[in-house]
């Protein structure tokens, strides 16, 4: 029997996971929570993810929520020897200090420069784009570091979740992506080496985008 994965397309912690299923050959069952309907406020949703956020995974009635949380649980369960998350105490440090910083950290001003675009369909103000590349642009850079992955050489779960974060940021059209060309170029490069990503992000990033095309 299949995972179901509450998921919204667009949602970055959602498509992390998803991405995830694809590369180590997890099937789930996809079930839409549309937040732009407030389907995360449902009761019934609430039941499952009292924090009404996506993505939750149910495996049979257990119930998981947190996109690392998920990742971690198919990594054991599925590929515990997986490249994603090497058996290397320091290499594992070093992605869970990415996942944490991206979830903790970064997040929060992520979602406060997006909130205001796609759910009231406003432009950013100069300030507000000042706040998000000093927020969210730099804390990326940061993650990634001077490497071409986030672990410098090898690939990695923490570069899925970048990447998933970073089709917002440069792949849904009203922010100029040459402006951040360290990132531009890791996210060209992660596209074309990931089979799954079109598979898994294409949707999201197109109905983004046409969001993206009525902002005042």
């Amino acid at each position: 029997m299949p995972y179901t994965l509450y998921n919204f397309h667009g949602s970055p912690p959602c498509a992390t996971v998803r991405m995830l299923a694809k590369h180590i050959g997890v099937d789930l069952e996809l079930k839409t929570v549309d937040t732009f309907k407030k389907e995360q406020l449902t009761p019934e949703y609430l039941k499952l993810n009292p924090f009404h956020k996506i993505p939750t995974l149910s495996d049979d009635g257990f119930i998981i929520y947190e996109s690392s949380a998920i990742c971690y649980y198919l990594l054991r369960k599925h590929a515990p020897e997986s490249e994603l998350y090497p058996n290397c105490a320091r290499a594992r440090a070093r992605i869970d200090q990415a996942l944490a910083t991206i979830t903790s950290t970064i997040q929060p001003h992520y979602f406060k420069f997006f909130k205001p675009r796609f759910y009231e369909l406003t432009k950013p103000t100069a300030e507000e784009m000042e706040q998000f590349e000093e927020n969210v642009v730099k804390g990326f850079e940061h993650v990634l570091g001077e490497g071409n992955y986030v672990l410098g050489d090898k690939l990695s779960l923490a570069d899925l979740s970048l990447v998933a974060h970073l089709t917002v940021v440069l792949d849904v059209p009203f922010l100029d992506a040459d402006r951040y060309p360290k990132l531009k170029a890791y996210y060209d490069r992660l596209k074309a080496e990931l089979p799954y990503f079109e598979e898994v992000n294409r949707q999201g990033i197109t109905g983004l985008s046409t969001l993206s095309a009525d902002l005042k």
